[in-house]
């Protein structure tokens, strides 16, 4: 798809709740980032539209399966959005759940200056207001986070009242790699300019989708500052301390060059004691659109922490 096929597509959404028309394109939307469930999944209904959070207007897309047993929340990283978690989406329909995702503040469908944020708070926001609207059928639900989407479900347990029968976090994120560097970088930078170029990293061991993200028309092709300025405050801001909500999974690959995960994976463990870490030897941080092989190894131990999760519930 084109820039100006997105922009229009974006513009025309309509809002989540009441929805109305398709909007133009979005076939053509679907199909390019191989996320046409509805033609793969008998019965699946698939619903797309815009929802109020603050400022911003968040693009949501939901697939509901006929006797869905659960409902996966999905929240994705950094520069990423909806199109490019087809493989977890399918994960989702394929173990009998319903699926709802949506994009954050500045990335995908969704408004914002791209790949921007001035409060950490705005991601843990919008997951309380797409969960409001969506109103998510009576059902055990569990979410799936990469990375920034981590992040935000700890803003959401900081603030709100926890939903998640079970969580999975895949390579979360704390502190990035090089922070230290990097503050040093920032504290410079910020004097002279807003962003940086972009270095799109060797982040997966899949080549096809790292050829892919290169070439996708919704990427960033700068580095917010703000975004960093941001991150620093939210780390500053948060104490290492139990969140009170429970264990998550915690699935991290040892060849992960984007964040600290050593220091990451305790201090989650700090935030969700008794949680479960899954080492991925290998890996890298785009666990999301890993190999197959790879992505087989996790999804293997998530539908089990899914089933082990339902037991608990009945």
């Amino acid at each position: 798809m084109t820039p100006t096929q997105l922009r229009q597509l974006r513009d025309e959404l309509p809002p989540f709740v009441g929805l109305g028309l398709e909007p133009t394109g979005l076939a053509g939307f679907c199909r390019f980032y191989g996320i046409d469930f509805s033609t793969r999944f008998p019965g699946v209904q698939y619903r797309v539209g815009t929802v109020p959070s603050g400022s911003f207007s968040l693009a949501v897309h939901r697939w509901l399966l006929p006797g869905a047993t659960s409902t996966l929340l999905i929240v994705h990283g950094y520069f990423d959005h909806t199109g490019l978690y087809g493989k977890l989406i399918e994960f989702g329909l394929a173990n009998n759940c319903n699926v709802l995702m949506f994009d954050l503040p500045g990335h995908g469908l969704s408004s914002g200056e791209a790949a921007v944020i001035d409060d950490f708070a705005d991601y843990g926001q919008a997951i309380k207001a797409v969960l409001d609207a969506a109103q998510p059928p009576d059902l055990p639900l569990w979410a799936m986070a990469q990375s920034t989407g981590c992040a935000a479900l700890v803003e959401y347990a900081r603030n709100f009242q926890w939903p998640f029968a079970a969580t999975v976090m895949l390579a979360p994120l704390l502190r990035p790699a090089g922070w230290a560097q990097g503050r040093v970088a920032h504290a410079i930078l910020r004097y002279f300019t807003s962003n940086i170029k972009r270095q799109f990293s060797k982040n997966s061991s899949d080549p096809a989708f790292l050829e892919f993200i290169r070439r996708d028309p919704l990427q960033a092709r700068r580095l917010s500052l703000h975004w960093v300025a941001a991150l620093g405050r939210w780390l500053a801001s948060l104490p290492r301390v139990d969140l009170g909500v429970g264990p998550v999974l915690l699935v991290q690959g040892d060849a992960d060059r984007t964040v600290d995960w050593r220091y990451n994976v305790e201090a989650y463990r700090k935030l969700f004691p008794g949680s479960q870490v899954q080492m991925l030897p290998g890996a890298g941080h785009q666990l999301a659109n890993e190999t197959a092989a790879i992505r087989q190894r996790y999804l293997s131990l998530v539908a089990i922490w899914l089933a082990d999760a339902l037991a608990k519930q009945r």
